[in-house]
C-alpha cells in the first residue's frame, strides 16, 4: 500500500510540475479521440476524415480551455452531418446552440459535456460522464449532462438510420424520425432518466459525513443507473443489449475508483473527533487526516 502511495504521490507531482502541459496533452488526446469516434460513426463529408486532419483539430484543441475544444469538435461533427443532410445538421446545430444557452442560463461551467456525452455514448459508455461530474462537480452540471444526453440521442437516432436517410426514394423525414424515435420513444426517457439519477446519486452521497463516500458514491451510482437501463432494455424487448450494459457499468466503476484514490486521499484509519466553542456555538467537527507519506531520510556514509 505504500508503494502504491508513493507511486501516486509521484504521479501528482509530476503532473502538478507541467500542469499546463498535461492540460494541453490531455485536450489533445480528447480531440483526436473525438475527431476518431466522428469519422467512424459518420465520415460523410470525406475532406475531413482523414488523419492529419484529425491531427490538425486535435493539435489546435490543444491549446484552447476544454470547452473551446468541444466547440470546434462540435462544428466539425456539424459540418460532417451537412454531408448526410442538411436538415440533419441544423436540427444538430439548433441542438447544440440551445444546450450551450440552457447550460450559460443555470451557469453550468462545462458545457463541453454537451459534446463529451455523445461521444462516449457512442463508445457505449455515456455513464462515466455522469459519474464524473457528480464526483468532481457541482449540481450546476446537471444541466450539462441533460443537454449532452438528449443530444447523444439525436445522433443516435441518426446514425442507425443514415442509410434510410440517404435513400432518396424513402419518403421520410428527419423530423417524422424524431417523432417516432425519440420523442415517443420510452428507451430515450429511460436513458435521460439514468444520467440524471447517476449524476443526483453520486453528488448526493460523495458529499456525505460517511466513511469512504466517494467509494459509496460510485456504487451506489452504478447500481441505479444499471437497474434503470436494465429494467429499460427488458421493457423495450432489447435484452440483447444487456452484455454491453454490464460492461459499460465496470467501466465506470473502475474509473470512479481510479478517481477516488488519486484525486481524493483521505485516510480514513485515522479520523479524529475535534470538539470547540465560541461565544454562540459549540463545535464538534470530525477531522479526517489526508494520506501522507513522510519522505525517507537517507543517510550516506563515505568509506
Amino acid at each position: 500500500m505504500n508503494s502504491f502511495i508513493r507511486v501516486r504521490d509521484g504521479i501528482r507531482r509530476f503532473v502538478l510540475a507541467r500542469e499546463v502541459l498535461m492540460l494541453r496533452i490531455w485536450n489533445f488526446i480528447v480531440a483526436f479521440v473525438g475527431m476518431m469516434v466522428i469519422n467512424s460513426n459518420f465520415g460523410y463529408l470525406k475532406n475531413l476524415n482523414h488523419w492529419y486532419v484529425n491531427v490538425a483539430v486535435a493539435a489546435i484543441s490543444a491549446f484552447l480551455p476544454m470547452n473551446g475544444a468541444a466547440a470546434l469538435l462540435a462544428l466539425v461533427l456539424i459540418a460532417d452531418l451537412t454531408s448526410l443532410s442538411l436538415q440533419v445538421a441544423l436540427i444538430a446545430l439548433g441542438f447544440w446552440v440551445v444546450s450551450i444557452i440552457v447550460c450559460a442560463y443555470f451557469r453550468s461551467k462545462n458545457t463541453y459535456n454537451t459534446v463529451v456525452v455523445p461521444l462516449t455514448y457512442s463508445l457505449n459508455c455515456p455513464y462515466v460522464i455522469a459519474m464524473g461530474a457528480g464526483l468532481l462537480r457541482d449540481f450546476k452540471e446537471l444541466t450539462s449532462v441533460i443537454c449532452g444526453s438528449v443530444f447523444a440521442y439525436y445522433l443516435h437516432i441518426i446514425k442507425i438510420n443514415s442509410s434510410t436517410i440517404l435513400d432518396e426514394t424513402a419518403d421520410i423525414s428527419v423530423i417524422s424520425l424524431l417523432v417516432v424515435q425519440m420523442v415517443q420513444n420510452k428507451m430515450f426517457y429511460i436513458f435521460v432518466i439514468a444520467m440524471v439519477a447517476m449524476f443526483i446519486t453520486v453528488y448526493t452521497l460523495r458529499q456525505q459525513s460517511i466513511r469512504m463516500s466517494w467509494l459509496v458514491a460510485d456504487v451506489a451510482g452504478v447500481v441505479v443507473e444499471f437497474i434503470i437501463m436494465l429494467v429499460g432494455l427488458i421493457i423495450t424487448s432489447q435484452r440483447g443489449e444487456i452484455g454491453s450494459l454490464i460492461l459499460a457499468n465496470l467501466v465506470v466503476f473502475l474509473v470512479g475508483v481510479f478517481m477516488n484514490y488519486f484525486i481524493l486521499d483521505l485516510d480514513y484509519s485515522r479520523i479524529e473527533k475535534v470538539q470547540f466553542e465560541d461565544d454562540d456555538y459549540y463545535y464538534y467537527v470530525a477531522a479526517i487526516p489526508k494520506i501522507r507519506m513522510v519522505d525517507e531520510d537517507k543517510e550516506i556514509k563515505t568509506f
